[in-house]
C-alpha cells in the first residue's frame, strides 16, 4: 500500500499516474485543486485533512483541443474502476447556471442555446462498489452522474437544480442531505430493466436554499437516454424527511427523443418510483425493506 500527501500545488492526476501498483491513499490537505481528475486504477482512497475540494467548469458543449465535450465529459472527477474510495472530499463543477440561464434567455428568439449541463463527480464503465463518506457535491444541472456500477454515499450534502442525481447505476444514499437550489427535479434515474435497484434514499434530508419555493420541486422523472427502451427507472424513499418545495405528486414525466427524431414522453406514473416515508406509501414496508437488503449486498 502506498501513502501520498498532496497539497494543491500538485497534481492528483500526477500521483495516480506514477504511483506503485497496489492500493493507493491520497491525503488531500486544505485548498484547491482546479483539476479534471481520471481515476483509472483499482484501490483508490482520497481522505480530506481539512476542506479539499476539486473543482472544474466544463460543461456540455465546452470546446478543447477540437473536441465538444458531452455531459460526461464535462465532469469534475471521473471513476472508471472498482473499489474507489473519497472521505470528506467537496467535488464541485462550477459553471456558472445562472449566468447560462440568462444568456439563454437573452438568446430565446434567435433560437441559439446553451447547454448548461455541467457535472461534479462520474461514476463511469469500470467503476463498482464505489463509497463516499461526508462528501459534497455541488453543481446545480446534473451534479452528480452514477452511471455504472454500485455506489454507497454515506452522511453526504449533494446540491443541485434539474436532475441533479442521475445516471444507470445503482446507489445507496444513507444518511444524506438533499439540497434543491432552486425549482426542478432532484433524480432522474435511467436504470437498466434487468436491475432491480436504481437510486435508494435511506433516511436522507430533501433540503432547499435560495429561492426555492413551495411545491416546485419533484423528486424523480424517468430519463430514457436516446429513448431507450430497455430501460425502467428506479427510485425508493425509506424514512425521508420531505420539506415543503418537494412537490406532492412527487414525480413527474419526462420526454426523450428516439435517434429518429421522433419524441416520446415516459410517465412517471409508470416507473418504479417508491416511498415508503413522511406517510406517502405506495410500497409495503417489507417490500421497500427486501429492496434495501438488495442494495446493501451489492456495495
Amino acid at each position: 500500500m502506498t501513502t501520498l500527501v498532496l497539497d494543491p500545488q500538485s497534481s492528483i492526476n500526477n500521483a495516480l499516474t506514477s504511483a506503485p501498483e497496489g492500493p493507493l491513499t491520497l491525503i488531500l490537505r486544505e485548498g484547491v485543486w482546479r483539476e479534471k481528475v481520471f481515476v483509472n486504477r483499482p484501490d483508490v482512497t482520497l481522505i480530506s485533512e481539512e476542506g479539499a475540494r476539486i473543482d472544474n467548469d466544463d460543461r456540455h458543449g465546452t470546446v478543447r483541443d477540437g473536441k465538444v465535450f458531452n455531459t460526461g465529459d464535462s465532469a469534475t472527477f471521473t471513476v472508471s474502476a472498482p473499489n474507489f474510495s473519497a472521505l470528506g472530499i467537496t467535488f464541485s463543477n462550477s459553471f456558472d447556471y445562472q449566468k447560462g440561464k440568462a444568456w439563454n434567455l437573452a438568446h430565446k428568439d434567435d433560437k441559439e442555446k446553451m447547454d448548461l449541463q455541467a457535472v461534479a463527480l462520474r461514476t463511469a464503465f469500470g467503476s463498482d462498489h464505489a463509497t463516499f463518506r461526508a462528501c459534497t457535491f455541488l453543481g446545480w444541472q446534473d451534479t452528480l452522474y452514477l452511471d455504472s456500477g454500485s455506489t454507497l454515499l454515506e452522511d453526504c450534502t449533494i446540491k443541485g437544480s434539474v436532475d441533479f442525481i442521475f445516471g444507470s447505476g445503482s446507489a445507496l444514499f444513507q444518511g444524506c442531505e438533499i439540497v434543491s437550489r432552486g425549482p426542478g427535479f432532484v433524480s432522474a434515474p435511467s436504470t437498466f430493466e434487468s436491475e432491480e435497484v436504481g437510486f435508494i434514499f435511506h433516511d436522507c434530508v430533501f433540503s432547499k436554499e435560495g429561492n426555492t419555493d413551495k411545491n416546485s420541486v419533484f423528486i424523480a422523472r424517468p430519463w430514457h437516454p436516446a429513448g431507450s427502451e430497455n430501460r425502467n427507472p428506479m427510485v425508493l424513499l425509506i424514512d425521508c424527511s420531505l420539506a415543503p418545495h418537494i412537490h406532492p405528486y412527487l414525480w413527474t414525466d419526462m420526454a426523450s427523443k428516439r435517434p429518429d427524431g421522433t419524441e416520446k414522453v415516459w410517465r412517471g406514473d409508470n416507473s418504479r418510483f417508491f416511498i415508503s416515508s413522511s406517510g406517502k406509501e405506495n410500497i409495503k414496508v417489507e417490500d421497500a425493506n427486501r429492496l434495501l437488503k438488495l442494495m446493501m449486498s451489492r456495495l
